[in-house]
């Protein structure tokens, strides 16, 4: 199926402006004069020199006992957004994201994967965390935290986030913030949340199934909705190019909401099988409202 030009336009300016833009810094390669000597070779602080990992979060600052798959954090230590952090009462984190310059601080008790897959995005299970205002602001460009009760996301902020058995809770203490979803349980906000106002949102007890679900829900609606974009007008339809991009940028924004959420629900799940199964389920519909549709599916208008 052939198809337009502006059609294959908007959907790209669609996509670009909803997804979370992380710049990755090519390798620095040495030069062949600079081959490291035998203990130079075994020094773990040497390797960052040389080479541009992929982005993720840098340890900053560890007090107390931190931990990812039980190996203890370090000072300087990369986190690559894929695995979850644990936190013991009274310890904390500070971490900078590699790319952006975005920094925050993990306090525990808690179970948090920062950066997921490298991306301004923090999955909070349970515990607490602050961030820092003035710090990789870019036009655009979003910090999104994920709880299985909602989501917050600010563009510069400084603010604390906390959620347990007590539901959501953020404080903003400079910018401001938007608390989703704001219509469960009528909270008693509105967005944005500005700088000194506090909102929260009470425990949700949606399962971890329902969660899955609305995430794979979310995520087809946002496939099906860009397929419409590429597809050719039918007949006699008063969809407009322009109305289709603008629902399948709504489309899009949903979904990666609704799979933050199920994602975040991965890490207050202990049972290691039903974890891998959440988790892979998630990804699968990560990828989904992420694509961009190759095929002529998008008959239908």
């Amino acid at each position: 199926m052939t198809r337009s030009p502006l059609a294959l336009g908007v959907l790209a300016l669609a996509l670009a402006s909803v997804t979370e833009c992380a710049k990755h810094t090519d390798a620095v390669k040495p030069s062949p004069s600079a081959a490291p000597s035998a203990s130079a070779s075994a020094a773990p602080t040497a390797v960052p020199h040389l080479v541009q990992a992929k982005p993720g979060c840098r340890a900053l600052d560890v007090v107390g006992k931190a931990s990812v798959e039980g190996a203890p954090i370090v000072l300087g230590a990369l986190l690559d957004g894929e695995h979850w952090v644990e936190l013991e009462a009274g310890s904390s984190v500070a971490l900078r994201h590699t790319v952006t310059s975005r920094e925050f601080k993990l306090i525990g008790p808690g179970m948090v994967l920062p950066c997921r897959n490298g991306a301004e995005q923090i999955l909070v299970a349970v515990g607490q965390l602050s961030t820092s205002a003035n710090l990789g602001v870019r036009p655009g460009a979003e910090v999104l935290i994920a709880t299985p009760s909602g989501t917050v996301h600010y563009g510069d902020a400084a603010l604390d986030l906390e959620f347990g058995p007590k539901g959501l809770r953020v404080r903003v203490k400079q910018g401001e913030a938007w608390l989703e979803p704001e219509a469960r349980g009528k909270p008693k906000f509105k967005n944005p949340v500005h700088s000194g106002a506090e909102a929260r949102l009470a425990v949700d007890q949606t399962s971890a199934a329902a969660l899955l679900t609305a995430c794979q829900t979310a995520a087809q609606n946002a496939q099906e909705s860009a397929e419409l974009v590429l597809a050719p007008a039918a007949a006699g339809s008063t969809s407009s190019l322009g109305a289709r991009a603008a629902a399948q940028m709504r489309d899009r924004a949903a979904a990666r909401t609704a799979c933050a959420m199920a994602a975040s629900e991965v890490g207050a799940t202990r049972d290691p099988a039903e974890r891998q199964r959440l988790s892979a389920s998630v990804a699968h519909a990560d990828a989904l409202w992420q694509s961009v549709p190759h095929g002529a599916s998008g008959q239908k208008n």
